[in-house]
């Protein structure tokens, strides 16, 4: 069974679900667990983050890191899904925008912010997925959830007249509602026309492996292409473990801080995990205080091998 990260560049149209089928399969089935580490719509394109074997355990790592997508925002009319593939809510009968107003409101969406997620999506209202109520043709009601939105870049018109923006955000953010909210805001409808993920923390489509569902790559291609799990270190506040402290946190025991070298100061907020790697293991923890000193306490269940 192979163990690591494997990044691939979905294309537009193909579902996430059999991306990990294909993957798996490629790897001789059954005895090769595969999972993601966050869908992305089979609407858009770009990088989906695949764990392999131990290193399913660190899913929750990898979708706390921030994400760059490049959106495509068509303004005139919303649409039943937030994005293209839905049916339009009203004439759709794109209207030009103002790019001095846009620019304008577009830091209104910055930092932490409430959104309501769209009506069709995964998200749980009353124990059901609110995709299958919106189509069953219930009406699910969405509570507003906070989302924390890095920076929004106008990089100018598409040659169809969307605008295209390219946004940096955190988990739970949909670009959907995203643009729907926009849209709002400049009081005109829009949805959502394209988007690309361009990458997941460090973890970059541009480098990933092509993934065609009708042109799937080869399990040489695919092995070739699986990364360590120690690349997460970067990400996270992480520091090398000795023998010792390896050994301790392996038997589920806390180790101090002090113990052990820093390697990372990261990306993700120190209060969502730290990370302390060592000779053939790599772990998630928790810092929390012990007798006056810093201490990582570790998540068992997240606990993996380094080595593929």
């Amino acid at each position: 069974m192979y163990n690591g990260i494997l990044v691939l560049d979905k294309i537009y149209g193909a579902p996430s679900r059999g991306c990990v089928t294909g993957v798996s399969r490629a790897l001789g089935g059954r005895r090769q667990k595969v999972g993601h580490a966050g869908t992305l719509d089979t609407t858009a394109s770009g990088a989906l983050i695949l764990m392999l074997g131990y290193a399913t355990r660190l899913s929750e790592a990898v979708m706390n890191l921030p994400k760059t997508y490049l959106a495509e925002v068509t303004f005139g009319w919303e649409t039943s899904t937030d994005d293209a593939s839905g049916e339009p809510l009203s004439d759709p009968v794109q209207k030009d925008y103002d790019e001095s107003a846009l620019k304008t409101i577009l830091p209104a969406f910055l930092g932490v912010r409430f959104q309501v997620p769209p009506k069709v999506s995964a998200v749980m209202v009353d124990g059901r997925r609110a995709h299958k109520i919106a189509r069953s043709g219930g009406d699910p009601d969405i509570k507003p959830r906070p989302v924390d939105i890095t920076s929004i870049e106008y990089l100018g018109r598409t040659a169809g007249g969307a605008a295209k923006l390219q946004i940096r955000c955190h988990r739970g953010t949909y670009v959907r509602s995203l643009a729907r909210d926009i849209g709002r805001a400049l009081g005109i409808g829009a949805h959502l026309s394209a988007l690309r993920r361009l990458n997941v923390g460090c973890l970059r489509a541009s480098s990933g492996l092509l993934y065609n569902p009708q042109d799937p790559p080869s399990a040489e291609q695919i092995i070739t292409r699986i990364q360590p799990v120690t690349i997460l270190a970067s990400q996270y506040y992480s520091y090398s473990a000795n023998a010792f402290c390896e050994k301790r946190l392996v038997d589920g025991l806390a180790v101090y801080l002090s113990f052990m070298k820093l390697r990372y100061p990261g990306v993700v907020p120190v209060d969502e995990g730290i990370m302390a790697v060592g000779t053939k293991h790599l772990c998630l923890g928790t810092l929390r205080s012990q007798n006056g000193r810093a201490v990582i306490f570790p998540q068992a269940n997240i606990l993996t091998e380094v080595c593929l």
